[in-house]
């Protein structure tokens, strides 16, 4: 609901006819000045003259100015009232909306650090889980390319080292630990099997020597059959370890409340460095004009009447006439 206030309309015209009203009655009408200006002789010897008349309009423009300020006070002191009766209101307003907006801000702050820290908590686990699988397809294919019993010692060598790191899989070591275990026991087969090859090697070497074809023949057919083997572990240790990282994993669900829309963010800034401040160009020098007037109003108290510099500031005389 608007409520209407009814006031004193002044247009600028009828504000120019009562100010020409008051020119005229100090004898300072616009026409008057205008034809006494047309009658002036503008040269050296009517200096005084044509001061005078200077005068005379600045006389006239001050009966306008303060009329001016007369005729606007009731109006400045309506705007005053106004301002001062909303002022009461807003001011009872912002109190009582202050104490809602403190806890609120807490309570926001407070969401917003529960976010960074499930955001941070999310990708640390997730790191985990990744360098977890990451480590078991590595490792699943250097088992498959492992050609020596000695390399997959090697290997198994280092999946134990790697399962006993509690610190890098934290809470989900004793997990990544068995997880590793079908790797482990597919490794250990595969290992007695290619040790298995390595003895049918060297018996199909020591057969050649003997010339035993018959013998050849046979280590021939049981390498095959290892060799079969060792191909069909090298796939089941790269089948384990990929059906490992692609099982869905369970954690705990933490609920946070949305902070609700709205809200409004904006950069600030405050200043730590002056000097490194200054070299960017980013401060400014601001002349104390009180302390520079004051020690002005000294020297003029002493006689100085030249103009000088002094602490970086030049003092001089400008003339108006």
């Amino acid at each position: 609901m608007t409520t209407e206030i009814q006031t004193n309309v002044l247009t600028p015209e009828l504000v120019k006819s009562k100010l020409q009203i008051c020119l005229s009655g100090a004898e300072k009408s616009i026409q008057k000045l205008n034809d006494a200006e047309a009658s002036l002789v503008y040269n050296e010897d009517n200096l005084a003259e044509i001061k005078n008349f200077i005068d005379g309009c600045r006389s006239a423009e001050k009966i306008v100015d303060d009329e001016r300020v007369k005729l606007k006070e009731p109006f400045l002191q309506g705007g005053r009232n106004v301002d001062a009766g909303a002022k009461l209101l807003s001011t009872e307003l912002a109190a009582v909306k202050l104490k809602a907006n403190v806890q609120y801000q807490k309570l926001c702050d407070e969401v917003e650090r529960k976010q960074r820290e499930a955001a941070a908590e999310r990708l640390r686990v997730d790191t985990i889980r990744h360098q977890m699988n990451e480590f078991k397809t590595s490792y699943a294919v250097k088992i498959s390319d492992a050609k020596t019993s000695q390399e997959l010692v090697s290997i198994e060598r280092l999946i134990n080292l790697e399962t006993g790191n509690k610190n890098r899989y934290q809470e989900f070591w004793e997990e990544f630990r068995s997880g590793c275990e079908p790797i482990r026991s597919l490794l250990t087969a595969q290992k007695e099997t290619v040790r298995k090859l390595e003895e049918l090697e060297k018996q199909a070497l020591q057969a050649a020597e003997n010339g035993s074809d018959e013998k050849i023949l046979e280590i021939m057919g049981q390498k095959e059959v290892l060799e079969a083997k060792i191909a069909e572990k090298a796939i089941n240790i790269q089948e384990e370890a990929i059906n490992q990282a692609s099982q869905p994993t369970e954690s705990a669900t933490i609920i946070i409340p949305l902070i609700p829309k709205g809200g409004r963010q904006s950069w600030k800034w405050n200043l730590i460095d002056e000097k490194a401040a200054t070299k960017r160009g980013w401060t400014t020098v601001v002349a104390n004009k009180e302390k520079i007037d004051e020690y002005l109003k000294q020297k003029r108290e002493e006689g100085v009447d030249a103009e000088f510099t002094e602490g970086g500031v030049h003092f001089f005389i400008q003339k108006s006439w």
